[in-house]
């Protein structure tokens, strides 16, 4: 068997651009499996890590396409109605998706998003802070002019300074920085990091409220969270709602959908690919017996049995499926770790997709080489060493 491999080794050796090309062929097939599943991987632990955040029972109350907004008054009447029933509840609303932020003698680029939230909004929402306070019941009930800044607003405009005490301003109006969130990192583009929070004012409308249910009691939460935003938007008895709920494990189970998708997705590219990879493979195994024809009819006159060259031929295929194998999971972890590095996640390893690609690149190689093996195999020794 040494000595087997070992032709192969010098078959490789003076094959070498057909060599590099067949293994470039399998290595993409691979890359574009385990690559696709690594990216998958990160952007779906960092979705499931920001619904960690919101609790597996947390609710999203917000109005129907069309239908009059939740303003801040009705917003506020349900949070306190939420609080006297002893269930944690926040109002918010998105005021600008892309403001321009000043201070501090610098200004960030567009993509900061202005949001105006109530006290309780960090707690529901499981926000931390860096610095600083965050604003008081007084301060979320009227218009008072300060701000709370995300990770990535604050460094834009103090570098690596707290900013607490700061002014900026954003569309003319100027407000005094209380407090800094600390990093969240986000899933697809901006997220906190890249916001700017201001107290809700009452005047405000087109809210959206979050609800967070105890552990378990999602469905009876919902029912009563529609019961009284119900009453509170004064809608009649039997007449439906013009808003909607939406739970959190629902888009987890969208998430979880999504991603055997996407992974059906990267299994059918990386076979497509590996097709390619294996009519090549064949191609120049063919080719190569031909090429090696007085070799193969040197090697049966000195005694080789066909099995022994079928052997050889099947040993150059599959060293070919593992260095293609190999090849592609390092560049697939590489691109697909890509999205963790823009993600500011940890490293993904999807061990259970190196080890498919490991095994579909052997297979797919001992297959491609099962007909150039049999051809060599059934050479006469005689008409091989006249051939040439």
């Amino acid at each position: 068997m040494r000595d087997v491999f070992r032709s192969a080794l010098d078959a490789f050796a003076s094959n070498r651009r057909r060599f590099l090309l067949t293994v470039a062929m399998l290595a993409v097939g691979v890359a574009a499996l385990v690559g696709i599943e690594t990216a998958v991987d990160v952007l779906s632990r960092e979705v499931v890590g920001s619904f960690d955040k919101l609790g597996a029972a947390t609710l999203l109350l917000r109005p129907k396409a069309d239908a009059p907004p939740i303003n801040a008054r009705q917003a506020k009447e349900f949070c306190m109605a939420a609080e006297a029933q002893r269930s944690e509840a926040s109002a918010w609303t998105t005021l600008q998706s892309a403001a321009v932020v000043r201070g501090g003698g610098k200004t960030t680029d567009p993509v900061v998003q202005l949001l105006a939230v109530d006290a309780g909004y960090l707690v529901v929402e499981g926000l931390k802070l860096a610095a600083g306070r965050n604003f008081s019941v007084q301060e979320t009930g009227s218009s008072a002019t300060v701000a709370l800044l995300g990770d990535n607003v604050r460094r834009r405009l103090f570098g690596e300074g707290e900013g607490i005490g700061e002014m900026v301003s954003v569309d003319g109006l100027r407000l005094q920085v209380v407090g800094a969130l600390e990093r969240q990192g986000a899933v697809f583009g901006t997220g906190i990091d890249d916001a700017l929070l201001i107290p809700l004012n009452a005047g405000m409308g087109d809210c959206r409220i979050t609800l967070r249910a105890a552990p378990g009691q999602a469905r009876q939460a919902m029912l009563a969270a529609g019961r009284l935003l119900a009453s509170i938007r004064r809608l009649s008895p039997g007449v439906e709602p013009d808003f909607e709920i939406v739970e959190a494990d629902g888009a987890a189970a969208t998430l979880a959908s999504l991603r055997s998708k996407l992974s059906l997705v990267a299994l059918v590219i990386g076979l497509v690919t590996m097709l390619g990879a294996a009519v090549g493979l064949m191609n120049s195994l063919l080719v190569s017996v031909k090429e090696r024809t007085r070799e193969i009819g040197t090697r049966r006159a000195l005694g080789a049995r066909a099995r022994d060259i079928a052997r050889q031929f099947l040993a150059e295929a599959l060293g070919i499926g593992v260095v293609g194998s190999v090849a592609g999971i390092v560049l697939g972890l590489l691109l697909g770790n890509l999205v963790a590095l823009s993600l500011d996640g940890r490293f993904s390893v999807p061990w259970g997709w190196m080890a498919a690609g490991t095994l579909l690149a052997a297979a797919v190689s001992l297959a491609s080489g099962l007909l150039p093996a049999r051809r060599a195999a059934t050479l006469d020794p005689i008409e091989a060493l006249r051939s040439l």
